[in-house]
């Protein structure tokens, strides 16, 4: 699923279906997916009178609570239908400090997949973004843009928003739509207005509302980010390399990506290129020339499960390579060139699983339908995790949030109403270092900031976890922090850098990018398994009670 999919699908039309404003069915504006339990993002100034008039009425005994309609795309043999969604933050709408932000939750959940977001504060190159402009009404439409900088608000530095230029996004009906990073490959923001030039000369531009502004508001929105970090893309090539490929067409379609470059050596493979390849987020690899060493690297980086894009010179290529995907390029047309790999890369590019499995094949991937890293420590952990943890504990909470009577939840010592079992969840907090997966960790480090959790069904042993402490109106998440079952994985990780050559400083810091690599496996193969579960309990999936994410989301304290 390539960019344009992921915002397509999870992007939606906000409708005033009611007419509690006026004409009944009217577009309001855009929303989008950020949990896979049914949170939605949109711009506040989009749903704010229908919340304000809502509030009055439900106030005169004329109406009921605010609610939200909302209408995603249909897919192939379904009809178009609207669906439900309840205020989760009330609209925020201050011109003079440009907050503009509303969160949603679809009450009947949903079986989508979320948009991947980050939290930054600076992001450069292209933007895509998907709506429901009046230009074109009831139907959704893309744009692209450019990244110019920020624009800020009177002399406080803190009220910026995203700036960036385009020709397609000036319209309304795109206030609230996400705004991905080509670069960052997630959601930084969301549109909340746009200037139109002034002329021909003048080129219109959007802004965007930061997604690490909106946290102050909805503290929540940090279970679901990633971490940013840079990613990279080894360069694999032969004996004699194409620099005309390396220099024109790849390290510019990276540079636009926000990747950084390795490249092999050529013609050789040394213990760097062996690293760099476990570590790599992406390759290319140029099987110009029939080029053993590159073959053999690519074979390496495809049993590794590492993305690749396989691309060969058109006018030099006269090896058989029918066992890999080859995009035979014309150098002579370097823009040609690029978009080739740009598009190409786009739909292999896997960060977290943002853009869903990489649509490569191989003769391994033919044969055992999984990278052989999936055969590993990190991928069987994360299965019998799953099988005897996850997945017990969510048919309970899938069947108490229906049915109250059925289990026992206590939370610092009391048993949880009734009317708090409705919002139910588990979040499973996973560590940056594997150090931290220890129960000695979890009570110096963590204790302070959670309280005990546990849940009884008396039908299965009772399972003991975490919780904040509860707070009105507030829903309860529980929290299995840091699985202590990852810590086995420290053995294997020592084993092979005790291997390694180099000084002692070295050895410690391959140790850590492992680690890290361990770490970002049991990370993906959870979060698949999790949202590819197709059990239904109690009416509900897993996805719709279970959420993973890393420490940086949930314990910011402990990064100082």
């Amino acid at each position: 699923m390539d960019v344009r999919e992921r915002l397509e699908q999870a992007t939606c039309e906000v409708l005033d279906v009611d007419g509690v404003l006026g004409e009944a069915g009217r577009s309001l504006g855009t929303a989008w997916l950020v949990s896979d339990q049914g949170h939605l993002i949109t711009a506040g100034h989009v749903v704010v009178d229908l919340y304000e008039t809502a509030l009055i009425e439900a106030a005169a005994g004329a109406g009921a609570e605010p609610v939200v309609h909302v209408r995603f795309p249909a897919r192939a043999g379904e009809e178009p239908r609207t669906e439900r969604a309840a205020f989760q933050v009330p609209p925020l709408r201050d011109r003079s400090t440009d907050i503009d932000v509303a969160v949603l939750r679809l009450t009947g959940g949903t079986d989508r997949n979320a948009l991947p977001t980050i939290l930054v504060d600076d992001a450069e190159g292209e933007v895509r973004v998907a709506g429901y402009g009046s230009n074109t009404p009831g139907r959704q439409q893309a744009g692209r843009g450019t990244l110019t900088g920020h624009s800020v608000k009177g002399a406080r530095s803190d009220q910026w928003l995203f700036q960036y230029e385009t020709t397609s996004l000036t319209h309304t009906g795109f206030s609230g739509s996400a705004v991905w990073s080509t670069a960052l490959n997630a959601v930084v923001g969301f549109q909340i207005s746009y200037v139109a030039g002034r002329d021909r000369r003048e080129p219109a531009s959007a802004l965007a509302m930061p997604l690490t502004r909106v946290v102050k508001y909805w503290a929540d929105l940090r279970s679901f980010t990633a971490a940013a970090r840079r990613r990279t893309c080894v360069l694999i090539q032969p004996r004699t390399p194409t620099p005309r490929l390396r220099d024109d067409v790849v390290r510019p379609v990276l540079d636009a990506f926000g990747i950084d470059l390795y490249e092999s050596q050529a013609g050789a493979t040394h213990d760097e290129d062996y690293r760099r390849l476990e570590l790599a987020d992406a390759v290319v690899a140029d099987v110009t020339g029939d080029d053993s060493s590159v073959v053999y690297e690519l074979a390496v980086a495809q049993a590794l499960g590492v993305p690749d894009v396989v691309v060969a010179d058109a006018a030099r290529s006269d090896g058989d390579h029918s066992m890999f995907q080859v995009r035979l390029l014309d150098l002579t047309d370097a823009e040609a060139s690029r978009a080739h790999l740009r598009e190409r890369l786009e739909s292999v590019r896997a960060t977290f699983g943002s853009l869903g499995p990489a649509d490569t094949s191989s003769p391994l991937m033919s044969f055992f339908h999984t990278p052989l890293t999936q055969i590993s420590a990190a991928d069987a952990l994360s299965r019998g995790y799953l099988k005897n943890f996850v997945r017990p504990v969510s048919e309970v909470l899938r069947r108490v949030r229906q049915r109250p009577g059925e289990a026992e939840v206590i939370v610092n010592g009391r048993r949880l109403r009734r009317s708090q079992l409705g919002e139910l969840t588990l979040t499973v907090v996973l560590p940056d270092q594997l150090s931290w997966a220890s129960d000695e960790f979890i009570t110096r480090d963590i204790a302070a900031q959670v309280v005990d959790a546990s849940i009884n069904d008396n039908l299965s042993r009772p399972r003991t976890m975490k919780a904040r402490p509860p707070r009105k109106n507030q829903p309860i998440v529980l929290y299995d922090v840091f699985p202590t079952t990852m810590n086995v994985m420290t053995d294997s990780i020592a084993e092979r850098v005790r291997h390694l050559a180099g000084s002692p400083e070295g050895q410690r810091l391959a140790g850590e990018e492992l680690e890290r690599k361990e770490i970002d496996r049991f990370h993906l193969r959870l979060l698949d398994l999790v949202r590819n579960d197709t059990d239904v309990h109690a009416g509900e999936r897993m996805r719709a009670v279970v959420h993973v994410a890393r420490a940086s989301a949930v314990f910011p304290d402990l990064y100082g």
